[in-house]
């Protein structure tokens, strides 16, 4: 099932099938972000998961700064402004974009990431 979104730091992102169900595995995700997990909150409302959720948040690369991993555009314009200093400290690496429900984490639908992402790339252009 197409569930989750991958956001790359320099190519366009794209719709993944997730492990089980609507979810997936840990080591999934540490491979997609290249290095051990951290969630980041979304500035998305639940809402527009248009499924029952707690949030929406980003998965990225915990040690990304670090690593001196490219700035992600498009993962900085989903999060809060208080979260990146208003642009001042980007979210770095690849993210990944999910919904989270209590302690459970799954990849919204691919409509929807589609839908959203595009309206990323108009409001950059």
């Amino acid at each position: 099932m197409n569930r989750y979104t991958m956001i790359p730091a320099k190519n366009r992102s794209f719709v993944l099938k997730c492990d089980e169900g609507d979810g997936a595995k840990l080591e999934t995700l540490q491979k997609l972000v290249s290095g051990y997990v951290e969630t980041v909150p979304s500035a998305l409302d639940a809402t527009w998961a248009r499924e029952e959720a707690d949030r929406l948040v980003l998965l990225v690369d915990e040690d990304g700064r670090m690593k001196c991993k490219a700035a992600n555009r498009k993962a900085t314009q989903l999060a809060p402004a208080d979260v990146t200093a208003n642009g001042k400290l980007p979210i770095v690496g690849a993210a990944v974009l999910m919904f989270q429900q209590g302690r459970r984490a799954a990849g919204v639908y691919k409509a929807r990431g589609r839908h959203h992402l595009q309206r990323v790339a108009v409001r950059r252009g």
